[in-house]
């Protein structure tokens, strides 16, 4: 319980007054009388609180309410006029706070001076902790002058965006300027760093800089020959701009370099930019220009290019070669609350084929061959069907350097409306209330090309272009709960920019005779119509059965979904000879049919000659029913187990056909097992006719699997291993074998996965197996040691797939790391200690060996 303090009215505290507990005093109103120095001895009266004799001179000390409080005593100087707090003092003037282990405030210096107390081992306990708004510290000793702002503080730490400054000697100026002696500038955060940088006199500008004289780094209390005359540390928490400092290093193919110099600008709060560079010893060099923006609530985004010229080899060698590759990289996300009818986004990833090969340091970049970009706008309008998607959509494989652009893609769409039905109307709807109308449009201009070759492409020649339309029209008819049937009706037209026209010349291949084919250039619209019904039963079947009751398992419950459906569709449409023509192979002496749009983007409509198919399919679901018993109740529980969550089987039969009339019967599965751990999918396809010599399907049956594969994924993990308290299960007996846990110690945080696939391919009387493996994973040696790893092996190709391990240890404000690929055609190593914050980024230590010369 906190003692009362006392009121000193007298030099030889001879009287005293109690004090509450808990006081919130205007100190200025109860001191607002200044006593005389001829008065020797005050007396208090019960109603009065100085003699009528004393001389009245009233003036105010303080501004504003004073609160204060300690555990132990308060005791007032009226003579002196100063205030003495002891054990857990705390004082309050406006937004200042104070506490200590002793706090003594002079009222008419308007000075507050605070220190703390040692333990009994001899360590500072209860030290004064000072806060002004949102500036906040803690010191060994403190005094502070509450009208100029000014105060003379011993062994001052404070924290500035991320950074910690100690102080043997801090002189503060204003809340803003503070000069220090002897002072640490350090991003560790314990009181006693494990780094930091020595600072002999220093200025600090809160929340702006430091500006050092001359300063030394210290690592574990051991000075290091490393140090400057002086120096700055920006820690504002606004951007900005500033020199990059470049990192070193050394390659066998380009040399010597120097990596990522160059500078950084803050334009302003929403947008800023990077340029930096590369140089090699010999005359290889790269630049970089990458930059990032945002506007709150409305979009955000980066962009980064680069360019590189390598060279590799000498001059006149026959290993010598060069090489020029650049790369541009696009993210733009709009925010959701931006705008609910329009939204534009992009995702570009475009270099030439060889850059990340030639220039990256990352394996993941290195063995990815594939990128693709899009970039996207859509709109919507209210209380309306349309919609309005346009879009760029680029993809390119980096080993046959094909690409692949789209530029650009737009659709208008009308989603489905009932123009029979009354609006608002959702029952009793007659047959043609479920008439149902939509409309789709779009529009392409595309190329399929090798790199070195797109630039030089004509955009008549070589890029294929064209729009189309389609206006469908359907309904359903219920005819029974399972039964449904549901008749089309479908419009469907074109629009290309050019056409051709093939024809026999005997001139070609030196009088042998062939094709020549002609493009028209010119705009030509061709449409076509069709109509169908398929009448479509899905039932669903439950199989149950059922266990004894004294045996875990309660029930298993098989669930069947057949499907069969019969679709129709008559001959009638436009006559095919409006869009295909014919020409006399003379060297065969036949008549060969060909379209008039051949190798357009959306084909050539055609009206449907007589079809009709019926489709088979089957879907099983197993799962079953486990008795569990409830621990807090007594009471049974039951609780579901996946056995086989799906099993698909589907054909297909050609009614009008001549031969062939079954289609692939196709297969898949999946399930998990061991406790969700271990996923499970099969798919195969079987053929059900023979082949001849020739490898071509005949008509007679003679089912062969043409394609299966075998997926299997597992993953562990030490919480896997844990019961729901999060012990392990040590102590239970009914535990599987692999959770036996006496040798093991699953405390230690660990993670393993591992899949395997197996693929079979026998199109033709020819076979090929594949079979691979891949495994990852990570643990953790210490609370501060961790290892990661992955790896795989490619059966077939009997090789060891890309690799690669990573040991990193925590030291607390530092960081180590060792990754390394030690084999294959990237193998390299990189070992880096550093400091963990950003802002100290370059005290580091490096060593790292590049990919060794590769024949790319």
């Amino acid at each position: 319980m906190s003692s009362f303090g006392f009121i000193n009215l007298t030099n030889d505290y001879g009287n005293y007054q109690p004090v509450t507990e808990w006081n919130t005093v205007a100190i200025s109103n109860l001191l607002e009388y200044k006593i005389s120095e001829k008065d020797t001895l005050l007396k208090v009266s019960s109603d009065t609180l100085v003699s009528d004799s004393v001389k009245k001179e009233k003036k105010a000390f303080f501004e504003a309410t004073i609160e204060y409080n300690s555990d132990d005593t308060i005791v007032f100087s009226l003579t002196g006029q100063k205030v003495f707090l002891t054990k857990n003092a705390f004082v309050k003037y406006g937004e200042i706070e104070l506490r200590a282990y002793y706090i003594e405030l002079d009222l008419e210096k308007k000075e507050a001076f605070a220190y703390g107390i040692k333990d009994s081992t001899g360590t500072f306990i209860d030290t004064p902790e000072f806060k002004d708004g949102a500036e906040e510290f803690t010191c060994k000793e403190l005094k502070y002058n509450f009208d100029t702002g000014k105060g003379l503080v011993n062994e001052i730490i404070t924290e500035q965006e991320g950074g910690f400054v100690h102080s043997e000697i801090t002189k503060r100026i204003d809340d803003k300027t503070f000069y220090l002696r002897n002072g640490k500038y350090t991003t560790c955060d314990h009181p006693h760093p494990h780094f930091y940088v020595k600072m002999t006199k220093a200025k600090m500008i809160k929340d702006d800089k430091i500006v050092s004289g001359p300063l030394y780094l210290v690592l574990e209390d051991v000075p290091l020959p490393i140090g400057l005359p002086f120096a700055m540390f920006p820690f504002s928490s606004s951007y900005s701009s500033g020199i990059i400092v470049p990192s070193y290093g050394e390659e066998q193919r380009r040399g010597f370099n120097l990596r990522g110099g160059g500078y950084y600008w803050a334009i302003n709060e929403y947008l800023d930019l990077a340029v930096t560079g590369d140089i090699f010893a010999n005359g290889s060099w790269g630049g970089y220009m990458e930059s990032s923006y945002k506007k709150r609530y409305r979009f955000n985004g980066r962009v980064a290019t680069e360019y590189h010229s390598n060279t590799y080899g000498d001059k006149g060698l026959a290993d010598f070669s060069e090489s020029t590759d650049f790369a541009i990289r696009w993210n733009h996300t709009q925010d959701a609350k931006a705008n609910p009818y329009r939204t534009f986004s992009a995702s570009v990833n475009f270099s030439t084929s060889n850059n990340d090969r030639n220039n990256s340091q990352s394996i993941q970049k290195i063995t990815n061959n594939q990128k693709q970009s899009s970039i996207s706008y859509s709109k919507k309008w209210a209380d309306s069907p349309f919609s309005l998607n346009a879009s760029f959509r680029h993809s390119q494989n980096s080993r046959d350097t094909s690409i692949s652009l789209t530029l650009p893609s737009m659709s208008l769409n009308m989603t489905q409306i009932y123009p029979f039905r009354t609006k608002g109307k959702s029952t009793n709807l007659k047959w043609y209330d479920k008439v149902g109308v939509s409309y789709s449009s779009k529009l392409e201009n595309r190329i399929n090309t090798k790199e070195k070759e797109l630039m030089s492409s004509s955009l008549v020649k070589d890029w294929q272009n064209g729009y189309q339309h389609s206006i469908p029209i359907s309904t359903n008819f219920k005819l029974t709960k399972d039964l449904t049937l549901s008749p089309t009706l479908n419009y469907q037209g074109v629009l290309y920019s050019k056409s051709v026209k093939k024809s026999w010349d005997a001139t070609l291949k030196d009088g042998e005779g062939g094709v020549r084919t002609d493009t028209i250039q010119g705009f030509k619209y061709a449409h076509n119509y069709s109509t169908s019904a398929s009448l479509s039963l899905s039932p669903k079947i439950y199989g149950m059965y059922t266990f004894k009751e004294s045996s875990k398992l309660a029930a298993i419950r098989h669930v069947m979904t057949p499907s069969i459906s019969v679709s129709y569709t008559p001959e009638i449409g436009i006559p095919r000879s409006k869009y295909y023509k014919t020409y006399r192979n003379e060297a065969t002496d036949k008549d060969v049919e060909y379209s008039i749009f051949e190798g357009s983007v959306y084909g050539t409509p055609t009206g449907a000659k007589e079809s009709g198919s019926i489709s088979f399919g089957l879907d099983n679901n197993v799962e079953a029913k486990m008795r569990t018993a409830n621990d807090s109740t007594g009471t049974e529980e039951f609780k579901k187990v996946k056995i086989i969550e799906s099993l698909k089987f589907s054909t297909s039969y050609n009614m009008f056909a001549d031969s062939l009339n079954w289609s692939n019967i196709q297969m898949s599965g999946r399930t998990k097992l061991f406790n969700q751990k271990l996923d499970l999918s099969v798919r195969s396809t079987v053929d059900p006719y023979k082949l001849n010599a020739n490898n071509i399907r005949i008509n007679e049956f003679g089912p062969r699997l043409t394609n299966a594969s075998i997926d299997l994924g597992f993953s562990l993990s030490s919480k896997d291993l844990k019961g729901d308290s999060g012990k392990d299960n040590k102590n239970d007996k009914s535990a599987e074998p692999w959770r036996d846990t006496r040798y093991v110690d699953f405390d230690i945080p660990w993670s393993f996965s591992i899949d395997y696939g197996w693929t079979y391919s026998k199109p033709t009387s020819k076979s090929t197996v594949g079979q691979r493996m891949g495994v990852n994973g990570n643990f953790s040696l210490t609370p501060k040691w961790k290892v990661s790893f992955s790896s795989g092996y490619d059966f077939t190709a009997k090789e060891v797939t890309s690799s690669q391990f990573t040991i990193t240890r925590d030291l607390h404000c530092w960081q180590m790391s060792f990754n390394t690929i030690p084999f294959g055609a990237y193998q390299s190593y990189n070992f880096r200690i550093n400091v963990e914050s950003s802002i100290l980024a370059d005290l580091k230590y490096e060593k790292k060996q590049a990919w060794q010369d590769v024949n790319f």
